[in-house]
């Protein structure tokens, strides 16, 4: 680019040095003529000798003259050439700068392309991200309580009037029968819940316990017994035995606040008990999915008519235990309780008859353990051979005399 304008200002000053040259040469003619004229009139032959000289340099003069014309006549040309030149130098250096923004703009658009790329895997990343998140929230969200925790009914007196319902029921609809709930696992509930591992379990059970003393505050000693009466619905999908309107209701209610604010404490639940309603399920439709394809999308009211107005019995809040769904239920047909909050009822020294027969078991098979092992005991003393009477210490029916 440089040397280009350098060559152009050469062509300039070449193109402007034969103008100067005709001028000089023209000057020149004109004053050896009038010379020529003057020594002529004198006659001086020196002179004139002088002026044949000077008339072949004027020739030589004219001839320069003549090519400095012919020059000159290029002048145009060469000034045309000039404005060309420029114009040429002009459009190169536009070409030049054209260039250049285009090599601009392609560097702009590589990087736009590279940041695009950029922007589009991390959009990727964030969108994989977000998906993840999503799909936590997904699984979160669908993940089934397993835990609860609830007031299990020990009146044998409201057992006996939920069986009666029941066989009611199952006399007129026989197809109901998966819907019922086992009477052993009679209860009501206060909160459910989702725990995934062992170590959230021993948080539930931890939250259970801190709230002892903010329910024993709020029972103040005295018993909460809660009189369940009449049987209805959940849009005649879930059926149980209410519980009548009293004061105990907003203490119950209380305690059901007491306990989930335990837990949400420990981030173990989410909600709050403002919608809790208690009840007492003995049917639920979703215990028996195939009932729908056989035709049953609800439970007739008229099934139970005769017991929406009776009285079942009350249940005095002894403890609340903290069960589990999913685990094998204990040996009297309850839920797998991780642990209870005993909270009144029976004092240990008056035991209801449910807890008198489970004692009674414990006792006999820990008499026959005790027996067995004492048997095999005396046995490897004795070289292999059996005991004495070849029978293991006891009785006859397996029993010790301890045990008698």
């Amino acid at each position: 680019m440089h040397l280009s304008r350098l060559l152009l200002r050469l062509k300039l000053t070449c193109s402007i040095a034969p103008v100067a040259t005709k001028n000089l040469l023209f000057n020149e003619q004109t004053r050896i003529k009038t010379q020529q004229l003057f020594f002529q009139a004198s006659g001086l032959c020196q002179v004139t000798m002088e002026l044949d000289s000077i008339s072949q340099d004027n020739r030589t003069s004219v001839s320069a003259f003549d090519n400095i014309t012919r020059n000159g006549e290029k002048e145009e040309g060469a000034s045309q050439v000039e404005v060309d030149l420029e114009r040429v130098l002009e459009l190169e250096n536009m070409k030049e700068l054209q260039n250049q923004v285009e090599i601009g703009a392609s560097d702009k658009s590589v990087t736009k392309q590279e940041s695009g790329k950029k922007n589009r895997k991390r959009g990727r990343r964030v969108d994989a991200e977000q998906d993840g998140e999503n799909t936590k929230k997904k699984k979160k969200q669908i993940q089934r309580p397993n835990y609860f925790v609830s007031i299990p009914i020990t009146n044998a007196q409201i057992s006996s009037a939920v069986t009666e319902v029941q066989e009611s029921v199952l006399e007129r609809d026989p197809r109901l029968s998966r819907a019922m709930i086992p009477i052993p696992t009679l209860h009501l509930t206060l909160l459910v819940t989702y725990l995934a591992n062992q170590e959230q379990v021993d948080l539930a059970a931890a939250a259970l316990a801190q709230v002892e003393p903010s329910l024993v505050n709020l029972l103040r000693g005295a018993e909460l017994v809660l009189p369940f009466s009449g049987v209805a619905h959940f849009r005649n999908d879930v059926v149980f035995v209410a519980l009548r309107e009293g004061p105990h209701t907003q203490v119950l209610r209380k305690l059901a606040e007491l306990v989930c604010g335990g837990f949400e404490e420990r981030g173990l639940l989410e909600g709050d008990a403002r919608g809790f309603e208690p009840h007492l399920t003995i049917m639920k439709l979703s215990r028996a999915p195939k009932l729908r394809s056989q035709g049953i999308k609800r439970v007739d009211p008229s099934l139970y008519s005769n017991y929406t107005s009776r009285f079942f019995g009350d249940q005095t809040v002894e403890r609340l235990d903290l069960c589990s769904m999913l685990k094998k239920k204990q040996q009297d047909g309850y839920y797998h309780t991780e642990t209870s909050l005993q909270l009144g009822g029976r004092r240990r020294s008056e035991p209801d008859e449910a807890e008198l027969t489970r004692i009674s078991k414990r006792l006999v098979e820990d008499a026959i353990n005790r027996a067995v092992q004492q048997y095999k005991q005396e046995t490897l003393q004795n070289g292999g051979g059996p005991a004495a009477g070849g029978q293991p210490p006891g009785n006859a029916n397996g029993t010790t005399d301890s045990a008698k």
